[in-house]
């Protein structure tokens, strides 16, 4: 088994019994012993071993003040990693400051992380030796561990006993900072793209000299668009064909499926292509941008069926194709009735992050259990 399905593998298992505890660890010191060391132990480290896990690490950075960083790892007597400790529920932004004092006394450490016990944000110094970057390079979040996106499941493995390399991470976070930066930039440009952005892409296709007026009216709509068919859609079908945690259809609806010979018509595809498209979009952070990859379709007999995971506790909505060119849209909350798909883009947001939030609380509650049983 290679290091990356075994740290998968690793972290569900700890997730489900962090999640089943967590309402138990009240305070700093409970969310370090039951949450945090069995992190350390899952990424490799001995946490019996003096020699390579200590607590209460000196860490002073102000005249006549001694600060202590909650842990430290160390590899050759020098300490490597800053790990600092908050309890389970608290923010984490507003301790970053904190961290980063730390890892400024600290000049062998090249790698912080930043807990509550369930949120891990890892840090490094990709922009200047010994400065703590502003953001982190990488976040996990065990809530959401069914899902542990492909690239952070790789930078984890960065992190671990048997692989760890200081200036592999720090070429790792840069790539993923810049790649994230990136990326904020040309979503921003596609939700609403500027006039420069519209003008360099409209000068490629042979269009010059464009009235400012005709580009806001027009073309800007346009753009955003095509933008949105030739990037958002090729990634979330990328996705979904390498996820390695997608469920399998319950054995009845394939068979109902099957025993109806449905053909499924280009209408409904595009309509399942749209709201993939759309969420991506919508989707208000990156939990919500990676569940996009699990949504799924079904046809039946006079009605498409858009969904969640799950057809029946993940449904979306349930269309039906019009005659008259007006299509029906059935949500839980309500019908929709429409020839324009943006109409939707409402509605749809808002039962997205409803079922988000229902199947992360079923977790949850199996987690639970599997405890008490």
């Amino acid at each position: 088994m290679s290091l990356k399905e075994q740290l998968r593998g690793d972290l569900s298992a700890l997730a489900e019994r962090s999640l089943a505890i967590r309402s138990m660890c009240q305070n700093e010191e409970s969310t370090k012993q039951y949450l945090i060391l069995p992190m350390l132990s899952v990424l490799g480290y001995d946490c019996a071993n003096p020699y390579e896990v200590q607590p209460e690490y000196a860490a002073g950075f102000r005249e006549g003040v001694q600060e202590r960083v909650d842990y430290v790892v160390l590899q050759n007597g020098e300490p490597q990693i800053a790990v600092e400790c908050k309890k389970c529920g608290a923010d984490l932004i507003s301790n970053r400051g904190q961290l980063r004092g730390y890892f400024a006394a600290l000049t062998s450490v090249h790698l912080a992380i930043l807990t509550d016990g369930i949120r891990y944000e890892f840090f490094t110094d990709s922009e200047n030796p010994n400065v703590m970057d502003d953001e982190p390079f990488v976040t996990l979040d065990l809530s959401a561990s069914d899902s542990i996106p492909m690239d952070v499941l790789e930078a984890c493995t960065l992190v671990c006993r048997s692989n760890f390399n200081a200036a592999s991470i720090a070429e790792s976070a840069e790539a993923r900072l810049i790649s994230k930066r990136v990326r904020a930039i040309l979503m921003q440009e596609v939700r609403e793209p500027s006039e420069k952005f519209c003008r360099v892409i409209l000068d490629q296709a042979g269009l010059k000299n464009l009235r400012r007026t005709s580009i806001e009216t027009h073309y800007s709509a346009l753009i955003r668009d095509a933008f949105e068919e030739a990037l958002v859609l090729p990634v979330i079908e990328e996705m979904r064909r390498s996820s390695e945690t997608a469920k399998s259809e319950q054995k009845n609806d394939l068979d109902e499926a099957c025993a109806q010979r449905i053909v499924t018509t280009d209408r409904e595809l595009a309509v399942y292509r749209y709201v993939c498209r759309r969420l991506a979009f919508l989707s208000p952070d990156e939990a919500h941008f990676s569940a996009v990859e699990q949504v799924q379709h079904r046809d039946y007999v006079g009605k498409f069926v858009v969904y969640l995971q799950s057809v029946r506790k993940g449904r979306l909505f349930e269309f039906i194709e019009g005659s008259n060119g007006y299509d029906k849209f059935l949500f839980p909350f309500g019908e929709v009735m429409t020839n324009t798909m943006q109409d939707i883009d409402e509605p749809l947001r808002r039962i997205f992050v409803q079922r988000v939030r229902e199947l992360q609380a079923d977790r949850m509650s199996d987690a639970r259990s599997a405890v008490v049983a």
